[in-house]
């Protein structure tokens, strides 16, 4: 569980260098200033991805099923954000090679990071942290693709979801399914 501690952000300007600036998380991020976000997909052998139900108690898209992420805290880099966030909601602790970046997107106020990592679990083996992860399961792309269209996915844009699955694709390490 995250302590009571407020959090806080580093700010960066549009081309991604930190501006000396901090934010607390829930203040209004000024305009054309960014903070660092971070996307974790669990992938499987089967080319399923692991997806999370948020907790009806955040403040967030609560009981909506999304990806594990969250932003970097100030002084953490994407990485140890990620290595961080995927620790505190599905309880596995990951060594830094076992993460490969996909890509750095600009969005509107942050810039996100997006990880895979590939995983040999079950989903009722994560330690899920309750006060933010309701479930955990695995799913293909298809029933992903299925459950953005019906609003039970949090959607992430149809460009997002097409980087990822290039990206699974290109080195042909799942099945599109």
């Amino acid at each position: 569980m995250m302590d009571t501690k407020a959090e806080v952000w580093d700010l960066y300007d549009a081309r991604g260098e930190k501006t000396g600036e901090t934010m607390i998380r829930g203040e209004e991020i000024p305009k054309g200033r960014y903070h660092i976000g971070v996307h974790i997909w669990p992938i499987n052998e089967k080319g399923e991805y692991l997806i999370q139900r948020r907790a009806q108690t955040v403040q967030w898209k609560p009981g909506i099923w999304a990806v594990t992420g969250g932003s970097a805290l100030a002084g953490e880099d994407p990485l140890t954000a990620a290595l961080r966030e995927l620790k505190e909601e599905l309880g596995y602790t990951a060594r830094p090679g076992e993460l490969e970046r996909v890509a750095c997107l600009r969005r509107t106020n942050s810039f996100c990071n997006v990880f895979a990592i590939r995983l040999q679990m079950d989903a009722e083996d994560f330690v899920l942290q309750e006060e933010e992860v309701a479930a955990v399961r695995w799913c293909g792309a298809g029933r992903l693709r299925q459950m953005v269209s019906e609003g039970t996915m949090y959607n992430y844009g149809d460009a997002y979801y097409r980087m990822l699955f290039a990206y699974v694709q290109k080195g042909n390490r799942t099945k599109e399914n």
